[in-house]
């Protein structure tokens, strides 16, 4: 019998490296039998923008009438098929319920779990790279709380909440057609996961001969905070979607700031231990009980207890966070000069020098912006010509 595989989610559990090695050997698995339709990388998550009907940095625009058409190629396939986004974890009942009554065939949903204690701060973070404004005390607060009042918070439970998020994707599907996939602690081989994804989605990995570079990785806790401040000045007026998305996402935070070594890392605070651990164990008593397929072992969802020692990213030091401005800085100023036209292309109305200058104005903020200033004069004189 055809089968579709619609992995949900959740976000931060090796889903960007999964994707982008069904997309790059999309032709080898479509030889296997197995259909992972796109014909851009970002194919499924328009799809799922479109099913969840959010707005997204004006991605939702781009994102109209993508999902039937992912559907439509789904249903046209005889074998195999594989749909793939984590913000598809969202989805409300009345979403899943259009999503699982559109697709032909058996029906398999599988969906990715870490544990809270890592997914915490990796949510946080990875909000402040999708512009987010909050502080990680804010998010902290209005995470513990009974009822979270941000938006921000009620995202995470709609695609965390282990429970919840089976309970609206697997309620109406036998059991056995819903996949728990564990990601392993730190450590682990790096394919352990990925075999765990290919083991239920029944690929061989001799189809995937095209390797992936792309991941998503995590900043540390100065860095976090310094890109979350450029959040707090950068409004949407004055830095659209598509530049934030290139010069901040891409340039700074993927290619410059994120995993550097030596960067204090975020983890959730001491005081709140007990509260996470009690949570999870009382997550996987309830997918114990359900009957599901479990990839990995449940035992790898159990949180560590956290240093004594815990770093505050909202309290990074002035010196922490100059660091990083400075690397900011030399990454725009290559960003600009790879930009560059070349010589005797014409008169320019402000010269590469200003463009420098008011970068470094804008991103060094109050308290660092002496310093940024400095490193401009140290620019050499030729950049203006």
């Amino acid at each position: 019998m055809k089968k579709v595989y619609l992995h949900i989610g959740a976000p931060k559990t090796g889903t960007t490296q999964l994707q982008d090695l069904l997309y790059l050997n999309r032709d080898k698995l479509r030889a296997g039998g197995v259909l992972y339709p796109a014909e851009r990388f970002d194919q499924h998550f328009l799809a799922a923008l479109d099913l969840l009907g959010k707005k997204w940095g004006g991605l939702e625009k781009q994102a109209v009438g993508v999902w039937d058409t992912l559907v439509a190629q789904a249903n046209d396939w005889d074998g195999t098929v594989v749909i793939s986004h984590e913000i598809l974890a969202a989805a409300s009942p009345r979403q899943v319920s259009r999503a699982l009554s559109a697709i032909e065939g058996e029906v398999h949903v599988i969906y990715s779990v870490r544990d809270l204690a890592r997914q915490i701060p990796a949510e946080w973070q990875e909000g402040v790279k999708h512009r987010r404004k909050m502080s990680y005390v804010e998010f902290l607060d209005d995470l513990s709380s009974d009822e979270p009042q941000t938006a921000v918070l009620q995202w995470f439970w709609s695609v965390q909440h282990w429970p919840q998020v089976l309970d609206r994707w697997g309620s109406t599907l036998p059991p056995e057609q819903v996949h728990v996939v564990t990601v392993p602690p730190p450590g682990a081989s790096r394919s352990l996961l990925l075999n765990r994804f290919l083991r239920v989605l029944e690929i061989d990995q001799q189809w995937l001969t095209v390797p992936s570079e792309r991941a998503n990785p995590s900043l540390g806790g100065a860095e976090t905070t310094v890109i979350r401040n450029l959040n707090l000045r950068l409004t949407s007026r004055r830095l659209k979607g598509p530049h934030y998305r290139h010069f901040v996402r891409e340039v700074l935070v993927h290619q410059t700031l994120a995993d550097r070594p030596g960067t204090e890392k975020i983890t959730i605070p001491p005081s709140l231990y007990d509260w996470v651990a009690s949570t999870t164990r009382d997550w996987i008593a309830s997918l114990q009980s359900r009957g599901y397929t479990i990839v990995g072992d449940l035992a790898e969802l159990e949180p560590s207890r956290p240093s004594v020692d815990w770093y505050d990213p909202d309290e990074a030091s002035d010196a922490e966070q100059l660091a990083v401005a400075y690397r900011i800085i030399e990454a725009l100023l290559l960003e600009l000069a790879a930009r560059e036209p070349a010589a005797g292309a014409g008169p320019r109305p402000v010269t590469r020098r200003e463009k420098v200058k008011r970068a470094a104005i804008r991103l060094a903020g109050p308290r660092i912006a002496g310093a940024g200033l400095r490193v401009y004069r140290r620019v050499p004189r030729r950049l203006g010509r």
